[in-house]
């Protein structure tokens, strides 16, 4: 494991590049800086998870990243499709089955029916849903609608005549309403989902123990305004408690550090 202070990266093949971006919301005296110059690169399927405490500006960050904001300051590269956003909520439509949740991104993006429904069941079956998919959401448990909504935002990823492997999966926080058992579950099933499909990640989490259990690397960013402070390489080779004890107490120390401001 290698530790290292921020600093500018090579967007030479990055999945996606921030250089100095800030945030700011509203004007005059009234105005609140959430981010405040962050230089960040995900390399293309980079697994990278993002920490830091609440209100630090974690997920102004990812929607930033996926369109849903515009930058005050600093640029944006993007070398993949659109990203594809999934959210502590699985926000399905209620009225359609499983499979026609999944589909819904691909109609939109231009897909032929026979090909989105394939595609469908594909993503189902990666995600271990090969039987709901005639199922509605309310039909489903917490885990498996929150699998549904990783099989499309996985659908979201793709463009008709694009490049597959070339995409980018931003995630909020997506299992911190579960219980810990299925969260545990979840955990695993990201990461095989994640090995098995080369897609970058860019994971937002308040939680060490997830982000040393899911990312290669990991990214804290400071109280607000949110600056990246630390990361750290090669997480998965490095030893778990020691790192998830480390990290921990440079989070704390943010966040003590911003109590005393």
């Amino acid at each position: 494991m290698t530790t290292t202070l921020p600093g500018p990266l090579a967007t030479t093949a990055a999945a996606v590049h921030l250089d100095g971006v800030g945030k700011v919301f509203g004007s005059g005296g009234a105005a609140v800086t959430a981010l405040d110059g962050v230089d960040l690169t995900v390399a293309p399927g980079e697994f990278v998870c993002l920490l830091g405490a609440s209100g630090c500006g974690k997920s102004t960050l990812l929607n930033l990243v996926a369109g849903l904001d515009e930058p005050s300051a600093g640029r944006i590269t993007l070398t993949t499709s659109r990203p594809a956003v999934m959210f502590q909520e699985a926000a399905l439509m209620p009225w359609l089955t499983a499979s026609r949740n999944v589909e819904l991104p691909m109609r939109l993006a231009g897909f032929g029916r026979s090909e989105r429904r394939e595609k469908a069941a594909e993503l189902l079956d990666l995600v271990r849903l090969n039987g709901a998919g005639r199922k509605r959401p309310h039909e489903l448990s917490g885990g498996m609608r929150q699998r549904v909504a990783l099989a499309r935002a996985l659908a979201a990823t793709h463009r008709v005549g694009g490049d597959d492997g070339n995409s980018l999966l931003l995630m909020d926080e997506p299992f911190a309403a579960l219980d810990a058992i299925t969260r545990d579950v979840l955990q695993g099933e990201l990461l095989r989902v994640w090995r098995s499909t080369g897609t970058s990640v860019l994971f937002v989490t308040h939680d060490v123990r997830e982000a040393v259990r899911l990312g290669q690397r990991v990214v804290l960013l400071s109280s607000r305004p949110g600056r990246v402070v630390r990361e750290w390489h090669d997480v998965s080779s490095a030893d778990a408690e020691q790192l998830t004890e480390e990290i921990t107490g440079d989070l704390r120390e943010v966040i003590s550090t911003h109590a005393a401001a």
